[in-house]
């Protein structure tokens, strides 16, 4: 919030100021004496997301202009997040996969539940990007990224998947990654 005066000059709560060759302390920069003086309160907007458009402002008005940023770049980085996620998590179970191949499948297989994750983690990182693709608007995808993976019913009181976010990353393996 801000105050302008008829000259569109700004002022602040609390900042010391200077109007009509009269000096204003912090103390004398009051929404009081903002109004006294006749200047305009200004409500600032909300400022759009800086990493989806380029903006600026606020202007006078406590609007800010934005300009969306190029859709392909942006689906581009999101998908490489939802790539670098899935290596993150399956890296953690790589040692299986490669003591199999060095030993051979019957000496050290890999466990059915560590395969079957893996492949699971692989399938959501690919239909996440997928989703991302779909976005045809940098505001879609901006939704899309935003949205909450669960949404509380205050009817039932439980939560469940929100239908309108990312695919949801499969559960975390229960046991835990013996490196022996």
């Amino acid at each position: 919030m801000f105050y302008t005066d008829s000259n569109n000059n700004r002022y602040r709560i609390g900042k010391p100021f200077t109007y009509n060759n009269t000096d204003y302390t912090k103390y004398g920069a009051t929404h009081a004496k903002f109004m006294e003086l006749g200047f305009t309160q200004v409500i600032v907007q909300q400022r759009p997301d800086s990493q989806y458009y380029i903006v600026s402002g606020p202007d006078a008005t406590g609007a800010y202009s934005s300009t969306p940023r190029d859709l392909a770049e942006l689906k581009l980085n999101f998908k490489l997040q939802q790539k670098r996620q899935a290596h993150n998590t399956l890296r953690k179970s790589d040692w299986y996969v490669i003591r199999s191949q060095e030993l051979g499948v019957v000496a050290a297989a890999v466990p059915v539940s560590i395969s079957a994750f893996r492949a699971s983690y692989r399938t959501v990182s690919d239909a996440r990007c997928a989703e991302i693709d779909a976005c045809t608007t940098v505001q879609e995808l901006e939704t899309l990224m935003k949205a909450p993976e669960q949404m509380y019913d205050e009817q039932t009181k439980a939560y469940s998947v929100n239908p309108a976010a990312l695919t949801p990353w499969p559960e975390p393996l229960a046991e835990t990654y013996d490196y022996s």
